[in-house]
């Protein structure tokens, strides 16, 4: 230990002259041979003593200017504490620099969630637009044309107009009588807003539900329910199933051009005019698709219901079209009711629902419509 000690003060480190030291040195009164002997332990130290023995004034007087100069550069360098104002400044920013990242990190990942959600979208569309393609259409004389539906729209017609005519000859003599047989004869335009309720739409049965029947619009001479007062979403129509070019008969160009994931809006009326019109022309497959992207967007619209389900009944889809069918009326849109039902009758006797097809004529017997002769027909045919 001893020796250790001696080691330490022979190469241990030198602490360095104090300026009290140096003027007790100077002035003679601190402990002379401690100093020289400190003093003699570095060179430092010992230039410093020596020098300062030459000096006159005293340490601390001859050191004043160097300690005010180096007071001033310790205050001049100094952090200074930030004021109320910077503080909230730059707590301003870094809450909208947070934001900002948390905006558009979230704006990714929204991305990356949609991608796939079309990609599934797409997938799904091809393999139904697939499975329709394998659909073999029935015999013409079973069909349901759009010449069917017209010429039974203009019997009908017709039976109405012998009706109005049979009840004008039977006038009654009285002025109030008159009155409310001119009130009932009043017909609103096709195209005039609302709902229109119809004596037809009443139905012959007093206990039955009333169904009222909408403004229609007719295209390609088909009658449909009117929607432009209520449909805004446009139908979203996917170029690469629709309008794409494929790869076997396209340039190159036209392969950079196109997008695989590429959509374009087009107005509801439009879309259903087009359908209307693959559907008057007996492409039953195309128009059926387009009555299904339809529903994709409006389920319950009851023109792609009805004219979908019929399209399914003409590809011998009896069941798909039943499903159809039964949407495509409701209280508040009865226009395709009676022949929604006639048709899903049709499609239960194909299928061989002989109790189901019963039932069906029977009710549309019961209601005296347009087709209660045929289904009179219809179920003397079936032997039940």
């Amino acid at each position: 230990m001893i020796y250790l000690n001696l080691l330490n003060r022979i190469f241990g480190p030198k602490e360095p002259l104090t300026r009290q030291e140096i003027d007790d040195y100077k002035s003679k009164t601190g402990n002379a041979h401690d100093i020289e002997s400190k003093a003699s332990d570095s060179g430092f130290n010992n230039l410093g003593l020596e020098g300062w023995k030459k000096s006159t004034s005293s340490v601390s007087s001859g050191m004043s200017q160097l300690d005010k100069k180096m007071d001033q550069f310790v205050n001049n360098n100094a952090p200074k504490a930030p004021s109320k104002n910077g503080m909230t400044f730059t707590f301003v920013l870094f809450t909208l620099t947070m934001l900002a990242l948390i905006f558009f990190t979230y704006q990714g990942n929204t991305a990356v969630e949609k991608k796939p959600l079309i990609v599934e979208e797409n997938k799904e569309i091809d393999s139904r637009s697939k499975e329709i393609d394998v659909y073999t259409t029935i015999s013409p004389d079973k069909q349901i044309t759009s010449k069917e539906l017209i010429k039974n729209r203009e019997i009908k017609t017709l039976e109405q107009n012998n009706e109005t005519t049979q009840k004008k000859e039977l006038k009654p003599a009285s002025d109030e009588l008159k009155t409310n047989d001119a009130e009932e004869e009043i017909q609103l335009p096709i195209q005039s807003s609302g709902r229109i309720a119809t004596p037809q739409s009443q139905g012959r049965n007093k206990n039955s539900l009333v169904y009222k029947e909408a403004q229609e619009v007719y295209l390609f001479d088909l009658k449909n329910v009117d929607y432009r007062s209520y449909r805004n979403r446009p139908i979203k129509v996917i170029n690469s199933l629709e309008i794409g070019t494929p790869a076997n008969q396209s340039s190159k160009d036209d392969q950079q051009d196109f997008q695989a994931v590429q959509t374009r809006e087009i107005t509801y009326i439009d879309y259903l005019s087009k359908s209307s019109a693959f559907f008057s022309k007996g492409q039953f497959k195309i128009a059926l698709k387009h009555y299904l992207k339809i529903l994709d967007t409006y389920p319950k619209d009851v023109n792609a219901n009805f004219y979908g389900g019929l399209c399914y009944f003409n590809l011998g889809q009896f069941d798909k079209a039943t499903a159809l069918l039964s949407k495509s009326y409701s209280l508040g849109y009865g226009n395709f009711r009676e022949e929604a039902k006639w048709f899903t009758a049709r499609a239960e006797i194909e299928e061989k629902h002989v109790l189901k097809a019963k039932h069906l004529l029977e009710e549309i017997i019961e209601e005296g419509g347009f087709y209660k002769e045929r289904a009179m027909k219809e179920l003397k045919t079936l032997g039940i």
